[in-house]
């Protein structure tokens, strides 16, 4: 397994304890492996990640994906027929619902059910990996022949200091791949999906 680990700057000496952010890491590569073990062509999960502190000091996180419906991934995309919305489309949409007073509420109580403490959001989905090049349009990468197309599945997320966790595995691979930057690398700034996760992220502390 590669691991990268980017704990620089500010964002690094964040409120999350350091066994939180351990925690973390912990539990996405077990989210991971157990999508792993149930094999691919999966819908989207998007989760909570929720911190427990044991009786003697430490933390463990655990994973909640009860934030959404699993018919969310199957929203029909109106300009193409017979196909769902994009994932990152169908999550800045329900980034944004969560915006409305009703829905805060029910976030509200959601994120502290228990007294739990959430600690960060993420989404397990599979995607296709490549270079993007200048007018990209979604889909294009898998468009290219069998041999030169790459699948992935990825389980991201974004804490409550703002900090990105990436697993990554290619199909077919024996293992995946971890990363974890205490600030958006520029590549990934402007990809939907780590937006959308940086928002969802930015919603939960608030509350």
């Amino acid at each position: 397994m590669r691991i990268h680990l980017d704990s620089t700057g500010p964002a690094a000496h964040g409120r999350l304890r350091p066994d939180t952010s351990a925690a973390i890491t912990t539990i996405l590569l077990n989210t991971e492996a157990t999508a792993d073990r149930c094999g691919w062509d999966q819908q989207p999960v998007l989760f909570g990640l929720f911190e427990h502190v044991r009786a003697d000091g430490t933390a463990t996180v655990e994973v909640d994906p009860s934030i959404t419906e699993p018919d969310l991934w199957t929203t029909p995309d109106p300009r193409r027929h017979g196909l769902p919305l994009p994932v990152p489309v169908i999550l800045h949409r329900f980034a944004t619902d969560l915006t409305t007073p009703a829905a805060r509420r029910w976030l509200d109580s959601w994120l502290h059910v228990n007294g739990r403490t959430c600690v960060g959001i993420g989404l397990a989905f599979e995607a296709w990996a490549g270079p993007i090049r200048p007018g990209y349009r979604y889909g294009d990468l898998a468009k290219p022949p069998t041999g030169q197309r790459r699948e992935v599945r990825i389980v991201a997320a974004v804490d409550t200091d703002l900090r990105l966790h990436r697993i990554i595995r290619v199909r077919g691979a024996d293992t995946p791949l971890l990363d974890r930057w205490a600030h958006l690398p520029a590549r990934s700034r402007h990809r939907s999906i780590v937006t959308g996760l940086h928002r969802l992220a930015r919603i939960a502390r608030s509350h």
